[in-house]
């Protein structure tokens, strides 16, 4: 990889003024404008008939490493941002802090070598007089995420991927997943005001994103995706993994959670069900987990522990370890929440110890709107749309 380092001396802003007569070669004749954005800023040169005003775009900033080093995705109606006629590039400041360090050898983009840290920056190109050529904010730096799909890291005690969905296609694997459509029983029996489609969701850049709408379909306000391994991928205890980025919004619901395959002891709940991640989407530094189950006199009941301090807009590793004797819940591999066997139980089959979690179960993956979770709150008047995004579903087995 041929990268050229432009050094630049590290000054204020205030000295910045006095740098007329430096002159920091930047020519890059190769570069070509990338795709524009809705992220303008323009500055002007000194004649509009052979030379316009200068028209830049950030289309994509984003954090590269832990250290913060940004790498800047532009378009520019000339060569380069560092190419601007009349303005003889001579330093580049961002929020009040000018890079030492930065990388221009590439078309489209730029990467600064001097390390920020915000997410809100202010990009400066000034020229030999001192002047600001080009200013332009950008509120949305994409941050440094560790986390990566393309390599497995098997959980403590499991050597064994039973089963894994990396979402590296350009469609949904139907043979893993199918669609739940409509609006169910009284909305899925929670009293949700979306109607599932087989159409809002999406498999692309090795994540299935998954989106709630505003739209009217049969008579309901908005929409979404439910998707299920049901009879496709089913199993009996195992260690079971995603990582997911949540949607924020009032009466946003994201959930990853898991049904009996066969009602083996009755109909819900008394087959159980095991909630792996549920989340308000108002509350975004919360998500929780949870197991349902009957008891023997019949009755539904629960229990449920709450995860705080994990942003749920950003990527995180929401799993369950689910064990003959023992349902342990993972936020980022530490374990939060821990039930043993004594605490559930079935009418079912009420002599037995283990029931009703040591039979077959299948995951599910889905965005609901409203709903009791969230005490049947509705989405802001303002809501258009919001998007769980899921980088890969795994199973491990020891």
């Amino acid at each position: 990889m041929n990268k050229r380092l432009i050094p630049l001396l590290i000054l204020s802003p205030i000295l910045l003024s006095s740098c007329a007569g430096w002159n920091f070669d930047v020519k890059n004749s190769d570069f070509t404008p990338s795709q524009s954005s809705s992220e303008t800023t323009s500055g002007s040169s000194t004649s509009k008939d052979e030379h316009p005003e200068v028209s830049f775009q950030i289309n994509k900033a984003e954090f590269l490493d832990k250290e913060g080093h940004i790498k800047v995705t532009f378009t520019c109606n000339y060569a380069s941002p560092f190419e601007v006629y009349g303005h003889t590039f001579a330093g580049l400041n961002i929020s009040g802090n000018s890079v030492s360090e930065l990388d221009g050898s590439h078309p489209g983009y730029f990467t600064c070598l001097s390390p920020f840290i915000k997410t809100s920056l202010k990009f400066e190109f000034i020229d030999d007089k001192g002047h600001a050529y080009i200013s332009v904010r950008h509120d949305d730096v994409v941050q440094y995420d560790e986390g990566s799909s393309s390599e497995i890291v098997y959980p403590e005690g499991y050597s064994t991927l039973f089963w894994s969905d990396e979402f590296d296609g350009t469609s949904l694997n139907t043979s893993n997943w199918s669609y739940q459509t409509g609006n169910g029983n009284w909305g899925w029996g929670n009293g949700e005001l979306q109607y599932y489609t087989n159409t809002n969701d999406k498999v692309s850049d090795g994540l299935l994103t998954i989106t709630a709408k505003k739209e009217k379909r049969d008579n309901f306000e908005y929409t979404s995706t439910r998707i299920r391994t049901y009879n496709k991928v089913k199993f009996t205890y195992g260690y079971v993994e995603a990582r997911i980025s949540l949607p924020a919004g009032t009466a946003m619901w994201p959930a990853f959670w898991m049904m009996p395959n066969d009602d083996t002891y009755g109909g819900w709940p008394h087959s159980g069900e095991i909630d792996i991640m549920e989340a308000r989407g108002r509350l975004i530094n919360q998500t929780s987990s949870a197991i349902h189950y009957s008891l023997l006199d019949g009755n539904h009941t629960y229990k449920m522990g709450v995860k705080d301090d994990s942003n749920i807009t950003q990527f995180h590793k929401y799993a369950v370890e689910w064990m003959e004797n023992t349902i342990k819940f993972y936020v980022d591999d530490v374990c939060y929440l821990n039930y043993d066997k004594s605490v559930w139980s079935t009418s079912g089959a009420p002599s037995s110890e283990t029931a009703p979690f040591d039979k077959d179960f299948y995951i599910i993956l889905n965005l609901a709107v409203g709903g009791q979770f969230d005490d049947f709150r509705e989405p802001d008047s303002n809501f258009v749309s919001a998007e769980m995004k899921v980088d890969y579903v795994r199973v491990f087995k020891k």
